[in-house]
């Protein structure tokens, strides 16, 4: 009786083994689901409209088809970080990121990788961004996935940018500009050369960083951004290395050539107040002041404050005193409060795991006890 127990226990376990082999496709990929298929072809150019197929599909079950699942809730992911969508957590991408994370897929290791780096990032915590980043870094060299490893490695190269880790984010994003050219994507390349003349800036090497911001500027004037925002923030950026080199002659030289709606009045005022042509820099500080960015008023009356300083302009003293003082304090509070938040947000992304843990252990005592 015991043998005859032994067999069906054996038979049992082999059906249960034969049955995970047959689901898992003997580690073959499932053919994607047709609209998955279609979201995923739009999504670099639409990704409004990618979300729309996402979104409009039923979506695939979590039980019965785990892999379909894995890649909706990863392209969904992908398409609201793309639309710049604010995303609470990253518990759908997480779905992808474990679904992947053992598996022998490096491309959609990736990209799971960096759109949870992505979404952390915006949530505050940074730390665990920049480890999904660095996960993303090594799986994406195992792929010809040029535009994801773009991404990885700009994200990187920026966070390292951010705590001016000059060496770190020079290779981060020379890296990047390495996978722009692979995937022949001229903005991508455009960016990637920004962010390497900042890299230049933060280690003080301002000829190199001028003549990369030079090249920036041509291709985006090659790509027909000639009248466009971001072509007049390069030459602002320029414009603001000659001015930390006390070239100031030379950065009004270029802020001058700027239509009127691209000025930037704050660093002309600031070139005046260097080269001590005071009326000019009073015309052009107070002009900048029509903004609602408090980091940037906290600037101008710091140079309004010093124009002060001169006989001309000292019955302002008192008023540019009382003002810079007061934006200080704003832009305290508010580094506080972004503080708080980000705090406040990791203790509730740590209370939504606890609980997620205790309702697992519950589902798996329930599960035991049914067995038992």
């Amino acid at each position: 009786m015991r043998k005859i127990t032994h067999y069906i226990l054996y038979i049992l376990i082999t059906c249960t083994a034969l049955l995970n082999i047959q689901c898992s496709g003997n580690g073959k990929e499932k053919t994607p689901l047709p609209e998955l298929v279609h979201a995923e072809s739009v999504m670099f150019d639409h990704p409004d409209s990618a979300l729309h197929i996402l979104e409009d599909m039923p979506m695939p079950s979590a039980r019965r088809d785990k892999e379909n699942h894995a890649l909706w809730c990863l392209l969904t992911s992908q398409a609201q970080v793309k639309l710049i969508m604010k995303i609470s957590s990253d518990s759908l991408v997480r779905i992808a990121y474990d679904y992947y994370k053992p598996t022998n897929n490096a491309r959609r290791k990736a990209m799971s990788a960096l759109y949870m780096g992505d979404i952390n990032y915006d949530l505050g915590n940074i730390e665990e961004a920049m480890q999904y980043y660095l996960e993303g870094k090594t799986e994406v060299e195992k792929t010809d996935d040029y535009k994801t490893g773009y991404l990885i490695m700009s994200s990187l190269g920026k966070l390292y940018l951010y705590r001016r880790l000059a060496d770190y984010a020079l290779e981060a994003c020379t890296k990047a500009y390495d996978y722009a050219v692979k995937d022949s994507n001229k903005r991508y390349q455009m960016t990637s050369l920004q962010n390497l003349a900042r890299c230049y800036c933060i280690s003080d090497k301002l000829p190199e960083a001028i003549d990369i911001y030079h090249k920036c500027s041509d291709l985006a004037l090659e790509i027909g951004y000639r009248n466009n925002q971001y072509y007049y923030d390069v030459q602002s950026e320029i414009a603001l290395v000659y001015t930390n080199s006390l070239q100031y002659e030379k950065s009004l030289e270029i802020l001058k050539t700027f239509p009127k709606i691209y000025q930037h009045n704050s660093l002309i005022g600031t070139n005046y107040l260097m080269l001590s042509q005071y009326d000019s820099a009073y015309l052009y500080l107070n002009k900048a002041l029509n903004t609602d960015n408090v980091y940037a008023k906290k600037a101008i009356y710091n140079s309004l404050y010093e124009l002060a300083d001169t006989p001309e302009y000292r019955k302002y003293l008192k008023s540019y005193c009382d003002s810079l003082l007061f934006y200080t304090d704003s832009v305290m509070s508010l580094d506080k409060g972004k503080e708080i938040i980000a705090y406040k947000e990791k203790y509730d992304h740590q209370k939504l795991i606890t609980e997620q843990q205790r309702l697992k252990l519950e589902k798996a005592d329930a599960q035991r006890m049914m067995f038992i």
